[in-house]
């Protein structure tokens, strides 16, 4: 099975339904929600999410994400490895070093997101939504 780590953006991209975006989110939300994909998230984008939801929407509408999510994805924690990782790591943002030392601890072989400059690493393919669409309709 193809193990992805979703960003935060792709989660928000559906949620708040940010078009043209929103079609491919809500289809990578699918092929996870019925199992063709497994789709990781971390407890930092899930707070993330809660916190711009809850604000944007509303606190009833973001503690439902939060429950639905639980059911959908994956979460695996956040070590003192990943932080001390992030830190060492010379990219641009602290959190997305975060995001990217989890990513590879946990083997994934795509990490989705809309800000793929952000992100380097070579062990896993960083992709946005429609680009890793495209790739699951080849296999």
């Amino acid at each position: 099975m193809i193990k992805t780590y979703i960003d935060c953006n792709i989660l928000l991209d559906w949620l708040l339904d940010r078009e043209p975006f929103s079609s491919y989110s809500a289809k990578i939300i699918e092929l996870t929600e019925t199992k063709k994909i497994l789709g990781l998230v971390s407890p930092l984008t899930l707070a993330n999410t809660y916190y711009i939801i809850s604000k944007e929407l509303n606190k009833k509408i973001a503690d439902e994400f939060i429950i639905d999510s639980l059911r959908i994805f994956s979460v695996p924690g956040i070590s003192l490895r990943n932080v001390k990782e992030a830190v060492s790591n010379k990219f641009k943002d602290f959190e997305d070093d975060v995001h990217s030392s989890i990513a590879a601890e946990n083997n994934v072989d795509f990490l989705i997101t809309r800000n793929k400059k952000d992100f380097k690493n070579d062990k896993f393919k960083v992709l946005d939504a429609e680009e890793f669409l495209r790739i699951i309709v080849r296999k």
